[in-house]
């Protein structure tokens, strides 16, 4: 695990062809095999299938040690655009520091910081955003996160700190660029440009390329607001929190040299390379928790 400044980042980003490609389930395959054929025959048709599934996301059940961890949080919903938003807050007092899940996680994902940042005196709040968790909703997106992020804020008070995890690092520098404010963030396997999300998306549901730009404009249609506007990437160069950026060179979902370019472009930026912990390693590895905790304790 090494540490880079914003000028080596660049220079050491590999590409995505030394990535060896996830294979698909049968199920999957099936799936994609028949949007391949109705994307050729019906691309409207199959955009708006399409659109329908990549922003639904699999609401999976919390695991151990995860569970029990937010057993011992006191459980709060809140009404959020209509939906039923759940907190997740560990103590009473201290400086409060805010955990974001990613696509299709949940806040019982990110529990493994709890503990070591409540040794350092914080309260710690988690939330199961949208479509996620034991939170209502069927779709969701970052614009759907993003209130969230800032409800969270007016509801306990001012942040001290964010750790963030994927598309929820997408989501709180969306939420820094409309007001949302804390004094550190970390972002663990963030989503940086969102070319790359629909690329991944793409081959992963076999859509023909002339079927994606449909999806993207009845998405946007329906969110009101265009993925340009929402992008960190494209948001970094006015931000000005300090930022630690934690991401593996192997990230098959996110991929590094997005982290690379984000890292680049935000001032003052610092970012973390892994090796073999893939998308999801670091929200439960020790060592890098500790590091974590540490950074936002500064």
């Amino acid at each position: 695990m090494t540490t880079e400044n914003k000028r080596s980042t660049v220079a050491a980003t590999d590409t995505a062809a030394t990535r060896k490609p996830r294979k698909k389930p049968f199920i999957a395959s099936a799936i994609g095999a028949m949007f391949g054929v109705a994307g050729t025959v019906a691309p409207g048709a199959t955009a708006k299938v399409a659109q329908r599934l990549l922003f639904t996301p699999a609401r999976l059940k919390p695991s151990e040690p995860g569970r029990a961890i937010l057993s011992q949080a006191r459980a709060e919903p809140h009404q959020i655009d209509g939906q039923t938003v759940y907190h997740y807050v560990w103590g009473d007092s201290g400086p409060r520091v805010l955990l974001v899940h990613g696509w299709g996680g949940d806040a019982a994902q990110m529990t493994a910081y709890v503990e070591p940042l409540r040794q350092r005196g914080f309260q710690v709040v988690a939330i199961d955003m949208p479509a996620h968790g034991r939170s209502s909703g069927k779709q969701a997106s970052v614009r759907h996160f993003e209130p969230c992020v800032a409800h969270a804020a007016q509801t306990h008070g001012a942040f001290h700190g964010v750790i963030a995890h994927s598309l929820g690092a997408a989501a709180v520098t969306f939420a820094l660029s409309r007001g949302f404010a804390v004094e550190r963030a970390v972002f663990l396997g963030p989503v940086s440009r969102y070319d790359s999300v629909w690329e991944y998306s793409r081959r992963m549901m076999n859509l023909p390329p002339k079927v994606m730009p449909l999806v993207l404009k009845r998405a946007q249609d329906w969110l009101g607001i265009t993925f340009a506007e929402m992008e960190p990437a494209r948001l970094a160069p006015a931000m000005a929190t300090p930022l630690l950026i934690v991401h593996d060179r192997g990230d098959r979902e996110s991929p590094y040299e997005d982290a690379a370019l984000l890292a680049q472009a935000w001032p003052g930026a610092d970012l973390v390379t892994t090796e073999k912990m893939g998308h999801t390693r670091a929200l439960r590895d020790p060592a890098l928790v500790a590091r974590v905790a540490a950074f936002v304790a500064q």
